[in-house]
């Protein structure tokens, strides 16, 4: 597959960046995954509108061509049918730890997918709790940022737990999210889900699922939870922009869910976007 440098399309396996790239030496860059399904982005507005606000957040000279259509456009160049992108936004080389050219530049990659609905997950996902590092509360944990090594931790400890995700404390020790979704907490029509004070990402699909909560007139508390809660619901869905909404069936071995009553419904709603 192809590769988008800065609107020019290169073979995925070429060399594009020198020893001085800035996401290589510091992290200085963020990114956006985004869901195609047959053609179509309906969320990529919202993506979009994270990056921009982390680009300015950080001090980019951010380009007045950095709109919804613009992307659209160069994603288009390199990606069609059921597809997951990637863009990553980096600073242009030069300085240390102080910048000394603050202009962006762009890469979009892809990788195939293999269907183009989102689909609730038939066996539960089994998951456990990652304590060794805690996410800090400042509005720069709600952006996704290439400092990622926190999340990579994560991952590894999710491997040797032989889990299928764990679940991240915030420096306060409440939940926070997971390695790779927002957490989402239902008890009959109330559904439940850290604020973005309690240090998560300001997911794409977490804004999309409340939305449809809003619809459905579910009641939404954003507030913030601790681990000793958890016995309390009776549904836990993690959510991302790739995967939608997956439902929860054990957490560690001291907590058993049923499957999920109220999942389906929004994942019907999501594929109608």
């Amino acid at each position: 597959m192809n590769i988008n440098f800065n609107g020019k399309i290169f073979p995925s396996d070429k060399a594009i960046f020198d020893s001085q790239n800035r996401a290589f030496l510091y992290g200085d860059a963020l990114f956006e995954t985004i869901r195609m399904s047959e053609g179509k982005m309906p969320f990529l507005g919202n993506h979009v509108n994270r990056l921009l606000k982390g680009l300015y957040f950080f001090k980019y000279k951010v380009p007045k061509k950095y709109t919804t259509t613009f992307f659209q456009k160069e994603i288009n160049k390199i990606a069609s049918k059921n597809t997951r992108i990637r863009i990553t936004v980096f600073r242009s080389k030069g300085g240390l730890y102080t910048p000394k050219n603050n202009r962006p530049q762009f890469l979009i990659s892809t990788s195939p997918l293999n269907s183009p609905n989102f689909s609730l997950n038939k066996k539960g996902l089994k998951i456990g709790l990652f304590n060794q590092l805690k996410l800090p509360c400042n509005p720069a944990s709600n952006l996704k940022t290439c400092n990622s090594l926190l999340y990579t931790l994560a991952g590894l400890n999710r491997q040797e737990q032989n889990l299928d995700e764990v679940i991240l404390l915030n420096e306060n020790d409440r939940i926070s999210e997971t390695s790779s979704s927002n957490i989402f907490l239902i008890k009959k029509n109330i559904i439940t889900t850290p604020s973005l004070s309690e240090g998560c990402v300001a997911g794409t699909m977490r804004k999309t699922i409340l939305e449809i909560a809003s619809e459905k007139k579910y009641i939404i508390q954003e507030t913030s939870t601790k681990i000793s809660q958890l016995q309390k619901f009776e549904e836990i869905w993690l959510s991302n922009a790739i995967s939608g909404i997956k439902w929860v069936v054990k957490i560690n071995q001291n907590i058993s869910l049923s499957p999920p009553i109220h999942a389906q419904s929004f994942i019907d709603s999501l594929n109608t976007f």
